[in-house]
């Protein structure tokens, strides 16, 4: 397989990360999610856990990606946990064929020629199935407002830090709802469009 990084952006509830790791499996490449958080908290010594307490929460509105007022060590944690996630990416990609979840990773590698980026959806109704099989003691209501909360806050991030609308359509390269298709299914349409994707490579 020639060089191919998938980015997935994805819906709380919506099979996201299991769609990223047989996808991963599938094309037989490494998968990464929290990963990314180890690999950006080894690399600047940056406490895992403090890393992780920061992981896509978005920034103090002083701060902005193209015009950095303060050096490394002045600047708020969640900026500094941003751009080392930032370079995490982009050492991951650099190493060759991979599915990296969430973090920016589409627009963080938006100028690299062998991204490939997709974001999954999903109806209400599946994502509360979905998140009903791990939090059983929550009523509808509360779990439709968590996810509802999750996706806010990801949107957010994202659009803080990219510039860009999370979940537009015109952001990406594919959108899928994977309540269409199923996880499986979905799976086999995204390493589909890799592969053709792939063909299409110098």
């Amino acid at each position: 397989m020639k060089k191919v990084i998938i980015t997935l952006g994805r819906e709380f509830g919506s099979g996201g990360r299991e769609i990223g790791m047989k996808l991963a499996k599938k094309l037989g490449v490494p998968f990464f999610d929290k990963e990314i958080i180890r690999k950006a908290a080894e690399d600047s010594g940056i406490v895992e856990s403090v890393m992780d307490y920061y992981d896509e929460h978005r920034a103090s509105p002083i701060f902005s990606t193209g015009s950095v007022l303060y050096d490394m060590y002045q600047m708020p944690m969640s900026d500094r946990v941003y751009l080392e996630q930032c370079k995490a990416i982009k050492d991951i990609a650099a190493a060759g064929s991979c599915v990296i979840v969430g973090r920016c990773a589409d627009v963080v590698l938006e100028t690299n020629p062998a991204r490939m980026s997709v974001f999954i959806c999903a109806n209400m109704k599946d994502k509360l199935a979905r998140k009903r099989a791990v939090e059983p003691n929550m009523t509808d209501q509360q779990l439709e407002a968590h996810i509802r909360g999750v996706d806010k806050k990801r949107a957010k991030y994202y659009n803080y830090y990219t510039d860009k609308k999370w979940g537009d359509a015109r952001q990406y390269d594919l959108c899928v709802n994977s309540s269409l298709l199923g996880v499986d299914a979905t799976v086999e349409l995204i390493a589909d469009a890799a592969e053709r994707f792939e063909a299409s490579l110098a």
